[in-house]
């Protein structure tokens, strides 16, 4: 039954054969002498025979049947012995240093309490759903009082909270008439004001409010985020590796050798993230709270919630099977929510000016994500990410071309026009360091106007009137975004302490509260082994010793004796 492979001038062409060191064996032999095998009892040990054939032909197939017929039992096999290493890597590197093992320690966390809700909501789930039914039913049936008795219990919190906290600075009921301001204005100028829901717009500032009271006030936030920001800036600093091969040493004093090769860096690393599917895991996740709480569509909040990790342009491929069905507010909300926030390899670029990360890092089913291209390999997706970042790197340099020219030839034409009545130094850059803080919280500018129209309308053909007529409404929403969150950070920010003032201008008594929190700073700076010695900002104050010596007169501190 077996017949040998014929070459022609070479190779021979196979059809259904399996080759075997020039030797083939046709399926369609095997199976004519399973066919001719005994029925009834000895049929199975035709079959026996005739496999029997195929092994001692092909030991190759064998395995690999044999491998594919036990798939699953190796596959525990390989994850128990993964998951047995890690474990004992986990135990040795906490017991030989914690500290520096806590990152390891918060990642291990997340992804235990993210594989046991995935568990429980599988074998669970139907449970938790019959068992939370009838408290779920009750919360319905008196959610109107229950959502009264809420608002308004937030609303004398907030009063009670402003009232206290602002007592000592008053500057910060600025900020916040700034955002009772921007919420007036975009209501007055909402195209259908009776529609406007404001359920969204309430759980907004609430969660905005409440994220930033926790990460500027609280000591736990403050560290926890700090800590990120770090993590991120180290991440997306390897960025030097590759750029300082392939331009040497123009990488410290060039800005595009500089910064443009972190978007690339970040855009790579996004498309690996795509391709294991760690990237769509977390946008659903996200996108599933802020459904939960702001009440908006699965569509509308999917491509909001991309655009923290990937750009204004690329947020929409989300959604971009059901773009040609949404509504114009939905579009609306999709491209606000692209000019009020910035895609992280931008944010990358901004962390190599030395921007602080911290800074920033301030459902029913959700749709499936229709890709065009699906990439085969780890490798792929990463050449496939940097490539894609083409475009975005060449828009960032013309665009800073285009506008630093711009904002010179008007800064010349102010000096010019202040020169004339004895005033030539006016100019549009007078406290650009603070006003930039504001504006690198969203991407609202006129060049992204056209970025936003060019990637919609290519995307969804269809809606292009739409996007043209709503464009200029959105960039407007999102620069009210972005100075709101400017005017939340702006109630929540304390400015620190100025201690060189206050001891100089201050009388050292034990009841003044400003006197004792600059001693505790200047106790924790104090190095006493002997003598006196300073560290940190301390260590270039005169008069430092004589503080610390009227500091220990008042306080007792263990480093006073």
């Amino acid at each position: 039954m077996a017949k040998a492979n014929r070459q022609r001038g070479g190779e021979g062409e196979l059809k259904d054969g399996v080759v075997n060191q020039g030797f083939e064996i046709d399926l369609q032999d095997v199976n004519m002498a399973y066919q001719e095998e005994p029925a009834s009892s000895e049929k199975t040990s035709g079959k026996r025979f005739g496999l029997q054939k195929i092994r001692t032909g092909n030991p190759l197939n064998a395995t690999e049947n044999y491998i594919n017929a036990h798939s699953k039992t190796f596959k525990h096999i390989g994850l128990g012995i993964l998951g047995a290493g890690f474990v004992a890597f986990f135990i040795a590197a906490c017991v030989m240093n914690f500290e520096r093992s806590i990152g390891l320690v918060v990642l291990t966390c997340l992804a235990v309490a993210s594989k046991a809700y995935d568990l429980l909501k599988k074998y669970k789930g139907d449970s938790f759903q019959r068992c939370l039914a009838p408290t779920v039913s009750l919360f319905q049936k008196n959610l109107r009082w229950i959502k009264w008795v809420f608002i308004a219990s937030a609303v004398v919190l907030l009063i009670v909270w402003l009232a206290l906290d602002t007592s000592q600075r008053p500057e910060q009921l600025i900020s916040f008439a700034g955002i009772c301001v921007f919420v007036l204005l975009s209501y007055i100028f909402s195209a259908n004001r009776p529609a406007v829901s404001w359920r969204p717009v309430l759980w907004g500032l609430g969660m905005q409010f409440c994220i930033g009271l926790f990460v500027i006030r609280s000591e736990p936030g403050l560290i926890a985020f700090q800590w990120l920001g770090d993590q991120v800036q180290i991440f997306l600093n390897y960025t030097k590796a590759g750029s300082s091969f392939v331009f040497g040493e123009l990488i410290s004093d060039i800005f595009a050798f500089q910064a443009l090769p972190i978007v690339v860096f970040f855009s790579s690393v996004v498309s690996v993230l795509y391709y294991l599917g760690l990237m769509q895991w977390l946008i659903v996740k996200i996108s599933w709270v802020m459904q939960l709480t702001l009440g908006t569509t699965a569509t509308e909040t999917l491509s909001v919630a991309g655009n923290i990790f990937i750009g204004q342009t690329e947020a929409p491929l989300l959604i971009r099977p059901y773009l040609k069905d949404m509504t114009e507010s939905e579009i609306h909300a999709v491209m606000t929510g692209g000019f009020a926030t910035i895609a992280g390899s931008v944010m990358g670029a901004f962390i190599s000016f030395g921007v602080s990360a911290a800074d920033f890092l301030l459902p029913p089913k959700s749709p499936k994500v229709r890709r065009g291209h699906c990439d085969r390999n780890v490798l792929e997706a990463a050449s496939n990410g940097a490539s894609a970042s083409i475009g975005l790197v060449a828009n960032i340099v013309v665009n800073l071309i285009s506008f630093l020219a711009i904002l010179e030839f008007i800064n010349a034409i102010l000096r010019w026009l202040g020169g004339m009545v004895g005033y030539p130094y006016v100019s549009f850059q007078v406290r650009s360091e603070i006003i930039s803080t504001y504006a690198l919280c969203g991407f609202a500018n006129i060049s992204s106007m056209g970025m936003v129209m060019g990637g919609l309308a290519s995307i969804c053909p269809a809606k292009k009137q739409v996007i043209a007529a709503l464009v200029v409404r959105a960039l407007f929403a999102g620069t009210c975004a972005s100075f709101i969150n400017a005017c939340v950070a702006g109630v929540l920010f304390v400015p620190p302490l100025d201690c060189l003032s206050i001891f100089r201008t201050s009388v050292f008594n034990g009841t003044e509260g400003n006197i004792q929190t600059c001693c505790s700073d200047l106790y924790a700076s104090t190095v006493n082994n002997g003598n006196i010695t300073f560290i940190g900002s301390w260590t270039a104050v005169t008069n430092a010793t004589q503080y610390f010596t009227q500091c220990c007169g008042i306080y007792e501190a263990q480093i006073c004796k």
